[in-house]
């Protein structure tokens, strides 16, 4: 019984510690040793914190959607140099032809990306926005110390408590869940990392001002039979409305005819 309040009491001691140490601005050695995944991921000094995204509208005509839309992802595909990676890409054909191309890619490889796809079509559109995840990193790392060093205090509290079981299971508990956390913010940083090295790059393909001749025709014909049905409903709904009001116009009309035949007659 005494082992295992010693081992509460250190345990306590131990998360104080390492929240005065996340909290302060002390040498991180002092808080135990970084996993090496995250040391991996940890952005250098100096570098920025900046996190990028842009996006483009491409008006193509109709007949080269198709391959136009093919050829920015070939183009992505085949650029190595700048770690361009396909996040999402959408075709669709009909009555409203568009498509989109989302992608990551080094800075230095975006002006080069965007002037591929408007030489495709005709550039409508193009946009640009810049957020600062300084706060966001630095909480994160933070928050990696603390897990750490509390991490560390739980392992050489695990290594005293060899001879009681309930102290190790507890222990034992807490370890999984410290380094569940542990690994779950260590994602958080390494994404962050991601998204203040490489630019968020989207392309849109829309087709307007080089429909083909006959489309607008063609839609007109496809909507006819709704457009029919949209306008005998609301002839039916405007009898609807007037129906009610012949039982006061009609009498209405009677009586005036009346009084000026009257007034005729005097």
């Amino acid at each position: 019984m005494r082992i295992y309040r010693y081992l509460i009491i250190c345990a306590v001691a131990a998360v104080s510690a390492a929240t005065i140490a996340a909290c302060s601005n002390q040498n991180p050695a002092r808080t135990g040793q970084l996993p090496l995944m995250v040391q991996k991921e940890r952005s250098p000094p100096g570098q920025s914190t900046l996190s990028r995204e842009h996006s483009a509208e491409i008006d193509v005509p109709e007949s080269a959607l198709t391959a136009s839309f093919r050829r920015v992802i070939d183009r992505c595909t085949a650029d190595s140099a700048h770690h361009c990676t396909i996040l999402q890409s959408d075709l669709a054909s009909g009555q409203y032809p568009s498509g989109l191309v989302k992608l990551r890619i080094d800075p230095a490889g975006v002006e080069d990306l965007v002037s591929f796809a408007s030489s495709l079509g005709k550039l409508q559109r193009r946009s640009s926005k810049t957020e600062d995840l300084a706060d966001a990193i630095a909480d994160t790392h933070a928050r990696i110390e603390m897990l750490t060093a509390y991490r560390k205090q739980l392992l050489d509290l695990q290594a005293k408590a060899a001879t009681n079981v309930d102290a190790a299971i507890k222990l034992a508990a807490e370890l999984s869940t410290v380094q569940t956390d542990l690994e779950r913010v260590s994602g958080d940083a390494a994404y962050q990392v991601k998204r203040t090295t490489t630019d968020l790059l989207s392309i849109d393909f829309v087709v307007s001002a080089h429909k083909a001749f006959w489309r607008p025709i063609q839609e007109a014909a496809g909507d006819f039979l709704q457009n029919l049905a949209s306008g005998i409903s609301q002839a039916i709904t405007a009898v609807a409305y007037i129906v009610p009001w012949l039982f006061v116009i009609i009498p209405g009309l009677y009586l005036l005819r009346f009084l000026w035949r009257r007034r005729g007659a005097k």
